[in-house]
């Protein structure tokens, strides 16, 4: 398990480039959605320094104050806001295909063979996503009638008692939403290395795999372990820091960007975990059929007119 962590580690970091890019994609969508709310919070304003009130402290009255008055100039960032997910969303599983055929070819990093790689796996990896998203529509469905069950065994205790009967609850939901979310990842590594399969097939039989190879659950916990830890010290460094003037509001953004890179390298160390475990221990790939057509020797014209008149004669005689 070790092994794989770090040799995928290595592996993400030998491939830094596909991350850059990957967060350079992001950070442009976010910007598209931050300066129109800047200029909508600016004009909406009128040069007010209210707003500074939620620089040093949150002060739920300004911000209370601007949504009964301006609400309405809000509405436009809402489809903004919508249209960007989706991109975020597709650009996401789109990148997934290059990522895959990156650690594959093991190649010096070429934007244009990325992009292609990216757009040949496209198609499949999409409905992929779309399948993993109906199992996680039929997950919280579960989730919510578990935890509608274990709330009504626990209605009527106090509040200790009833935290501990619902821990179990929570410990299912957990565990059962990173396995449909680690199945993803090996969905689309069999993917990429099986051709002759369809999503659906893909993604049933990672289902079946992760289940026979639990050891890639602990593996994926460990990645999600690290990444709490960055995010605790993040939200420690942000406590320390605090965001109450220009220099420190500039000096956490350039914080909350090297976060989100780290957020991005996190993503593609997941899949290289899966790419390196599948490759520790094979998925059976699919044997292209192979069609023997029957040869058939050409006879020549002379052949055939001494067969005939060797026929001929026979029925003369």
């Amino acid at each position: 398990m070790l092994t794989i962590l770090t040799q995928a580690f290595r592996r993400t970091t030998q491939n830094w480039k596909i991350v850059l890019l990957i967060f350079l994609v992001n950070f442009c969508l976010g910007l598209c959605l931050a300066l129109p709310v800047f200029n909508i919070l600016q004009a909406e304003s009128h040069g007010s320094l209210a707003f500074n009130n939620l620089v040093a402290d949150f002060d739920f009255t300004v911000f209370n104050d601007f949504l009964n008055k301006s609400s309405q100039s809000l509405k436009p960032i809402f489809p903004i806001s919508l249209v960007l997910s989706i991109a975020y969303v597709v650009l996401n599983v789109f990148f997934s295909g290059g990522i895959l055929s990156q650690f594959t070819i093991r190649d010096t990093f070429r934007i244009t063979d990325f992009l292609k790689n990216s757009a040949h796996y496209f198609v499949k990896f999409f409905f992929l996503f779309l399948l993993q998203v109906l199992a996680l529509i039929i997950f919280s469905i579960i989730s919510i009638l578990i935890l509608l069950v274990f709330g009504k065994l626990a209605s009527g205790n106090t509040e200790p008692k009833f935290v501990l009967t619902m821990i179990p609850a929570f410990i299912f939901v957990g565990i059962y939403l990173s396995y449909i979310l680690n199945v993803g990842d090996y969905a689309k590594v069999l993917l990429h290395r099986d051709s002759l399969i369809n999503p659906w097939q893909a993604f049933w039989k990672a289902s079946h795999y992760v289940i026979q190879n639990f050891k890639t659950m602990y593996i994926y916990w460990a990645v999600l372990l690290a990444a709490a830890i960055l995010m605790l010290f993040y939200l420690w460094l942000e406590s320390v820091i605090g965001m109450v003037s220009g220099l420190t509001i500039g000096l956490m953004f350039l914080i909350q960007q090297v976060f989100i890179f780290c957020r991005v390298f996190v993503r593609t160390w997941n899949l290289s975990n899966a790419y390196d475990y599948v490759s520790l221990r094979p998925i059976p790939i699919t044997i292209h059929p192979i069609i023997v057509e029957p040869i058939f020797e050409k006879k020549s014209e002379s052949t055939s007119i001494q067969e005939e008149d060797n026929t001929e004669n026979k029925l003369s005689e």
